[in-house]
């Protein structure tokens, strides 16, 4: 066993701005398996992928978190609707297309591995790290629309990757931040979260999440457990891909300067984005020549990466990605997705006519900043006045709220002051309506009560554009809010 082989275990992060290339040809000497891109432009990042597998004696796997598209994290890309939108849609074809549209534009990148699709259960509203990732609440829909997704997915030569197992929806810490906590029993797990996991085990990596589940592993998160991942994973649920760790530097695990070996004990075969790489290597070496770590398991583990790079081989001619990124067919995708995607939360009679003055809301925010413009500009073309909202005169009301999952936040729905903010614009104005351009779960708990709610789970501009539509009666909302928002 070599040390190279070793570090083909480890796949360290590359942000664009960040980290240093030369560093990153020196891992690739060292021999990782592959790196996780974040950032970057379309050219930078095609360009940063053909320079390190150039040079790299093995294959070199370049995975990403395209969860909404490479638009998501590459500029010059196509950002796609958020899992929970399509998850509104309730349609598979609309999944399948996401998928599709993902892999083409991640290979054309150079990007092999999309770290996708979410199949956590949007069970908790204060979840501030699932929420608008996940599908929705029902296990059989989260299975039926991450399986369409991932068979979009592998039709255009990209690998996928189930997470974040056993299952993130029912917690409310943000694992980048602290060590979440599952309470669920087992049998609790077994009838919801764990089921997405067991329908779609074709899957062709699962992403082991850094959370507790009492039920498994009272101790240790499910990334380190070996009964999570060699007991469940790998023996209970049959899954025989390949198990890759969630990011090593979130503080869930990071402060624990042995966790990526003990991840590669409990199951794992691929260690992302450890904080210091060279650091793993050096423990996973120590590990090797003190006999905790078997040749076996190193062999196994290569093993089912060099599967994964075998199934890239019918697809190394990759699309050029001028050929494909933001090309009009992928961009059109999101305007016709748009109003099968739409869901109204309350009150689906709501409009607004031409030719009213509607006041235009957004907690805290003034206009120079408003994230709604798309939105504003789409009213306005349609005949309706539209003014910065003034409190207290009785003005009809359109309050947009962008809500969304943020990494190392915390967070995920309105801050106190915003509340009160949206309270107090509530309280004093005339027929109202706030549209969720993101989290549908801030339309629970309101004391004063919209007239309608409007929920179109992302900020992309086409969703806008058909939220004011839907508004002004030109188009229908067709969708069903896929999670339960309470009072």
């Amino acid at each position: 066993m070599s040390s190279s082989d070793l570090a083909r275990l480890i796949f360290p992060e590359f942000r664009f701005g960040r980290t240093d290339p030369e560093e990153a040809r020196r891992l690739v000497e060292l021999g990782v398996g592959g790196f996780c891109f974040y950032g970057g432009t379309a050219q930078e990042v095609h360009e940063t992928s053909r320079a390190l597998k150039a040079v790299s004696r093995t294959p070199l796997l370049i995975a990403s978190d395209y969860e909404n598209g490479a638009g998501q994290w590459v500029a010059g890309a196509t950002e796609l609707p958020s899992n929970m939108a399509i998850g509104a849609s309730g349609c598979e074809a609309l999944a399948r297309r996401k998928g599709e549209i993902t892999a083409l534009e991640a290979r054309a990148l150079g990007v092999d591995w999309v770290l996708a699709p979410v199949v956590d259960l949007a069970s908790v509203p204060d979840n501030p790290i699932v929420n608008v990732r996940a599908f929705g609440r029902d296990r059989q829909l989260v299975a039926r629309l991450a399986g369409a997704c991932l068979s979009g997915i592998g039709s255009q030569g990209a690998l996928s990757c189930l997470k974040h197992f056993p299952g993130h929806g029912a917690t409310a810490t943000d694992s980048h931040l602290a060590l979440p906590v599952l309470e669920k029993d087992l049998p609790g797990l077994e009838q919801d979260d764990l089921r997405p996991f067991a329908e779609l085990a074709r899957a062709d990596s699962v992403m082991a999440g850094h959370l507790v589940a009492r039920a498994l592993d009272e101790g240790a998160p499910a990334s380190l457990s070996k009964a999570a991942l060699s007991g469940l994973l790998r023996g209970r649920l049959k899954y025989g891909g390949l198990v890759v760790t969630d990011a090593l530097n979130m503080k869930a695990v990071s402060a624990d300067p042995g966790a990526g070996v003990r991840a590669f004990l409990a199951g794992a075969d691929a260690l992302l984005c450890p904080e210091d790489p060279f650091a793993l290597h050096a423990a996973l070496a120590r590990a090797f020549n003190d006999g905790a770590i078997g040749g076996a398991a190193v062999a196994l583990a290569l093993g089912r990466q060099a599967l994964l790079a075998r199934k890239l081989s019918p697809f190394l001619s990759c699309p050029r990605p001028s050929d494909v990124l933001r090309c009009q067919e992928h961009l059109a995708f999101c305007a016709e997705a748009a109003p099968a995607c739409l869901a109204w939360a309350a009150n689906p009679d709501f409009a607004f006519s031409e030719g009213q003055i509607v006041g235009y809301f957004e907690p805290l925010t003034p206009a120079s900043e408003w994230k709604g413009t798309a939105f504003v500009e789409e009213l306005t073309k349609l005949g309706v006045r539209v003014e910065p909202y003034q409190p207290g005169c009785g003005m009809r009301l359109a309050a947009g709220i962008f809500s969304r999952p943020r990494a190392f936040s915390g967070s995920i729905n309105l801050s106190a002051q915003e509340k009160a903010a949206l309270e107090g614009a509530l309280k004093g104005a005339g027929p109202s309506v706030v549209v969720a351009f993101g989290s549908p779960f801030v339309l629970g708990g309101l004391e004063h009560r919209p007239a309608a709610g409007l929920c179109a789970f992302c900020a992309l501009e086409d969703f806008q554009k058909a939220a004011a539509r839907v508004l002004l009666r030109r188009a229908k909302a067709a969708g069903t809010v896929p999670v339960t928002i309470g009072r």
